[in-house]
């Protein structure tokens, strides 16, 4: 219990010295604070509820340098959360969709997403049975996600950084490619259907992979692995790798083989990461692009 106190009284002291005007003072307490990591959060969120009527809290500035340094504990949160998630073994894609959420929603909480994909993934499984072949359970999944469930891609405000974060897309029900796709192959690995992403340069759609090499068998196929294709930004239309080959000519670019199959969980977050780049430029929030940044360099380490 004395150890408990004195951790206590350590903590009010340093939280009083946040509003000392000596910067070199605040810079050690900031650090010392930070250091402190996320247990703190709760107690420097407490003193900014009771002091925030006061005079004297708004007139120094002690408010905003506390919610300086909740937001620099969060930030740290989150780059310590998904270079653990790159040194993973599974690198699975929801933990990594979560972390990166929680740049801009430090509070959103895993198991509300969870159970919200949940639903979803419940409505599907109700609807398929093992004898549903790969169109007809597509077809099922399309019907769940675009007609029952009304998510729909988010053209009128294709740039926004809510269109990115897993949990702003499972609330509006709208999204771009990139979002669309996790929620789809999310909800389909949970029910062990191999769908999977494929990055397509300025776009990103969903791969039905051939599990049993069926096409392989009759000589339908080189070695792509992919029955057929899914946009999710079209609803989930299905298409095939002639469609991509069209594309990719379109743009004046070579039939590389890694546009036809699918992508690791890494690329995917890094193309998240990019779209909030390009989604905070927009806007100019030259800090959150430097944050992003930050979080970009540890997928590429």
């Amino acid at each position: 219990m004395e150890t408990l106190n004195a951790d206590t009284n350590q903590l009010t002291a340093l939280i009083r010295l946040v509003e000392d005007p000596d910067p070199n003072i605040f810079g050690h307490v900031k650090q010392r604070l930070i250091e402190l990591g996320q247990e703190i959060v709760p107690s420097l969120e407490q003193t900014l509820s009771s002091r925030s009527g006061q005079f004297a809290f708004d007139d120094t500035g002690h408010g905003d340098r506390i919610q300086q340094v909740i937001k620099e504990i969060h930030f740290n949160q989150v780059k310590n959360d998904l270079q653990a998630w790159r040194e993973s073994t599974t690198r699975d894609l929801l933990k990594g969709s979560l972390i990166i959420s929680k740049f801009e929603f430090p509070e959103v909480k895993e198991q509300d997403i969870e159970l919200e994909l949940d639903k979803i993934k419940q409505k599907v499984w109700l609807e398929i049975n093992e004898e549903n072949t790969a169109f007809e359970i597509v077809k099922i999944f399309n019907h769940v996600i675009f007609d029952l469930c009304g998510f729909e891609s988010s053209k009128s405000n294709f740039y926004s950084e809510e269109n990115s974060y897993i949990n702003t897309v499972l609330t509006s029900k709208k999204g771009n490619p990139l979002s669309l796709s996790i929620v789809y192959s999310v909800i389909a690995q949970k029910l062990q259907i191999p769908i999977y992403g494929v990055n397509l340069p300025n776009h990103f759609v969903l791969g039905f992979v051939d599990e049993f090499q069926t096409l392989k068998m009759l000589g339908l196929t080189d070695d792509r692995n992919i029955l057929f294709y899914i946009n999710p930004f079209s609803k989930g239309r299905i298409f095939d790798h002639n469609e991509i080959e069209n594309y990719l000519r379109s743009l004046n670019l070579p039939l590389q083989k890694n546009y036809f199959e699918p992508c690791s969980n890494t690329e995917i977050l890094k193309r998240m990461l990019t779209n909030l780049t390009v989604a905070y430029n927009k806007k100019g929030e030259t800090e959150k692009v430097n944050g992003i940044k930050e979080l970009q360099l540890i997928l590429e380490s």
